[in-house]
Order: C-alpha cells, then structure tokens, then sequence
C-alpha cells in the first residue's frame, strides 16, 4: 500500500497529518493495513490530475480538491468519504459521499484539553506564508503564541489543543481546532489562499465561511531577497489587526450537535474502512 500526500520538504503540517495520524488511528504502520496494489489518499487537496494512475485501485478518505483538474476516475475507486460538497461536485458524486475533513478523527486519538489552557491566543499562518513573513516577533508582542506550521505534527496539535482561540491562515488549523473545540478565526494576507477549500471543508460541519481580513507583514515592492526584513510600517498594520481580532474577531466553532453527528458518521466509515482493509489482506 502507498499512503499518497503533499510532500512538502520544509515541512506542511495539513499533509503531514497523514503520516502521523494514520498509523495512531490503523494501530499498524499503514503499508500493513491494505494490500499492496492500494493507494490510500487521505487528508489534503490531493483530488486532481497528479493522482498516478499505479497502483490502480484508490481509497479515498476525507480528501477534497481544490488544485488543478479532476482526476481520472475509475471503478477501481473507493471514496469512503470527500471532505465536502464543493469535492462531491466537482467529481460528481452523490451527496452521501460527503462527512468531512479526515483530520477531524485526531479526536480518536486525543481528547479535548482539560486542564486550565496554557495558552490566551495563538496565531497560525499559511505555510507559504510562514516562509515570507516575519509573524513571530509580532505575536511575541502581543503575548500569543506563534504556530509553526512547519514543526512536528504533534507540537502543534498540542498547542492548537492547549489555547483559548486559534488564528488561523492554515486550514487544518482550523480543523483541528473544531476536533478540540477549541475557537477559530480564519484569516487571509493573500488570495492565494483557497477559498474552495475552505468554504468546501467549512459547510461540511454546517458553516458558513468567511475570510478575516490580515495584511501581510512584506510589501511585493521590497526586494524579494530581504522579503524576511520586517517591514516597520506593514508591521506596525498588521499587528494593530491582529490584536484588533483576538478582541473584536468573530469566533467560529461548529456546535456540539453537528460535530458529533459529523464525528460519528467518520469514524463509522473508518471502521467500514478498517474491517474491509483486514478482510482484503488476509
């Protein structure tokens, strides 16, 4: 079996939830879990044309699109489940087969925190945006916490788990924050941030999205060399924005009622999943 996600060499928390969630909620590596001609595509934009033909037979679970074109589907498919209906369409496939993001089953694996939260707030950038702004010296002004979305998976569900509200450029940010029932704000410092993906993710658990407004901390005007020098006007802008939403932001968590219903319905289908991968490797 292939376990298929975004390698990103700096490091992607969202796609590299794959290699550590997976192998906590199978209790095996995931190779042993499916025959070895399976390629087994989980969380992540991963539904377009780069889905590679070998292995031939696919299972999908909690994958959405959002990049490129449709894949070329076969019988040899098995969708378990799309992360929402904005995926079910542009695949056409019936609404049944829309539960959600696939990440939402960490809540298999950890429980909400608790204990007293170790953190106020925290501020979660895109990836890309990560390595193109300078964040960290504005959140340690304001006295939150910056999350890396580049550092071990596991650092940062704890944070995400361990904070009164999460800021959020990166999606599964977000997501993660909704399994923990943590409050969340979305933001964008640039359009390159999908809006497919997250209004397809956020009707999954009975939202409506909304981008936050967040300027970015470089000006394309600076010289792409020194893009990672603080730009002291676009600094001062955007850390008066950002401690303008921990006060004024609108908060979002989907309520109890639709996270259960949706969590229950996930993990059912993991376990439809589960039994037929055991049956098929015997």
């Amino acid at each position: 079996m292939q376990l298929y996600y975004y390698r990103d060499p700096a490091g992607n928390f969202g796609d590299d939830l794959n290699p550590w969630l997976w192998p906590k909620l199978l209790s095996a590596p995931v190779e042993h879990c499916f025959d070895e001609d399976t390629l087994f595509i989980g969380v992540g934009s991963l539904l377009n044309h780069k889905v590679p033909p070998t292995p031939v037979k696919k299972i999908v679970f909690g994958a959405g699109c959002g990049y490129g074109t449709a894949p070329d589907i076969t019988p040899a498919w098995r969708f378990y489940c799309v992360r929402g209906p904005l995926s079910a369409r542009a695949l056409n496939l019936p609404a049944a087969a829309v539960i959600s993001d696939a990440a939402l089953l960490v809540r298999g694996y950890l429980e909400p925190n608790a204990s007293k939260p170790v953190h106020r707030a925290a501020f979660m950038p895109h990836h890309l945006t990560h390595h193109s702004d300078r964040w960290q010296p504005i959140c340690e002004q304001l006295g939150i916490a910056y999350i890396d979305p580049t550092a071990p998976v596991e650092r940062t569900v704890e944070t995400i788990r361990t904070s009164v509200v999460i800021i959020t450029e990166a999606m599964h940010g977000a997501i993660i924050a909704d399994a923990f029932r943590v409050p969340w704000i979305p933001v964008r410092t640039r359009p390159r941030i999908s809006l497919f993906k997250w209004t397809d993710w956020s009707q999954s658990v009975g939202l409506e999205h909304r981008f936050e407004w967040l300027p970015p901390v470089w000006s394309s005007s600076i010289d792409r060399r020194e893009k990672r020098v603080l730009h002291p006007a676009l600094a001062r802008v955007s850390r008066e924005r950002l401690r303008w939403l921990l006060r004024f932001g609108r908060r979002r968590l989907s309520s109890d009622v639709v996270f259960r219903e949706v969590y229950v319905r996930l993990r059912s289908r993991f376990d439809e999943m589960a039994a037929a991968a055991a049956a098929d490797t015997r």
